[in-house]
């Protein structure tokens, strides 16, 4: 599909290429940034600053931006439950390449099948579809933290718990949200300042953040890492679009379920990895190389969903 998008990308509009190069542009502009402050050794607390948007500005954004806009819960759920049909077809697909590679699924599974969502996924569909693609990238975004941070570190430590769930704060977001969405009832102006004021720091920040934390991985046994890469990102994009085909989803809708589906590895699952010494060189190889890929064929995939 990307390859047929190759062929015929020269026979688009010029103005196409204008949007996709003002899509790009400021991702690759702050995460650039990012990349340059951490390559100069510049001080930048990335646990601080990671704590302040997991915590206070990502929950902020989902609140304000789904009660601020008129998404049916129609499309809430049918982005919900596409993304999970996602996330469960690519972990099936996944298990199968692991066990083709011969890689340890404990080491490698996180990484092909929780995609950047968050950094990455929500300023794409920020530039792409506006704050009606915000509005539907969170849903995805949500399903994606809930289970990373359950079954990411069940992965990465062998062991099983509910307790990170309670803990996530992205739930109590959205089901607040919901209850606004439902009753159809505005929330008040003091906490929806509040709350664009704090969402409107974490775009900025989670693409600087990815900077950051690009310039300080090393990538190890480079060959095995560009081909799980590979399978994140080809993977990813052909579940998603076939999801999206099979549902009939168009639109924005169309768009914001292949584009999250198509992210780059997380680099949340490196920060597991290391924790728990689950060969960490390696799951970094799988972020770097799936990061620089999907920066160079952005263009190609955005001509896809657009």
């Amino acid at each position: 599909m990307l390859w047929c998008a190759a062929r015929n990308l020269r026979e688009t509009n010029p103005a196409v290429y204008i949007q996709i190069a003002t899509i790009i542009a400021p991702l690759f502009i702050i995460a650039g940034i990012g990349f340059w402050w951490g390559r100069t050794g510049r001080p930048f607390d990335a646990n601080m600053i990671g704590q302040i948007v997991t915590n206070f500005g990502v929950p902020s954004l989902i609140f304000a931006t789904l009660t601020k806009l008129t998404i049916s819960l129609e499309s809430f759920a049918a982005m919900v439950g596409g993304f999970a049909l996602v996330l469960t077809v690519v972990t099936v697909l996944s298990l199968g390449a692991l066990l083709l590679l011969r890689r340890s699924v404990r080491t490698f599974l996180p990484s092909l099948i929780f995609p950047n969502n968050g950094n990455m996924g929500l300023p794409l569909c920020l530039f792409a579809f506006g704050e009606t693609g915000v509005a539907l990238g969170i849903c995805a975004f949500v399903v994606m933290t809930v289970v990373n941070f359950t079954v990411g570190p069940a992965l990465a430590s062998g062991e099983f718990g509910l307790r990170a769930v309670a803990r996530n704060v992205h739930i109590y977001a959205v089901l607040v949200s919901l209850a606004f969405m439902l009753t159809r009832t505005p929330p008040p102006d003091w906490l929806m300042n509040t709350t664009t004021t704090l969402g409107g720091m974490s775009i900025p920040l989670m693409l600087f953040a990815l900077g950051v934390s690009l310039s300080s991985l090393r990538a190890q046994n480079i060959g095995v890492s560009a081909a799980l890469a590979l399978v994140r990102l080809v993977g990813g994009f052909a579940v998603g679009w076939a999801v999206a085909t099979a549902m009939g989803l168009t639109g924005a809708e169309r768009g914001v379920l292949i584009l999250q589906s198509a992210m780059p590895t997380a680099v949340i699952n490196y920060l597991f990895a290391a924790r728990y010494n689950n060969a960490p060189g390696e799951v970094a190889g799988v972020i770097v190389i799936s990061t620089a890929l999907s920066f160079l064929t952005l263009p190609l995939l955005l001509w896809a969903v657009l």
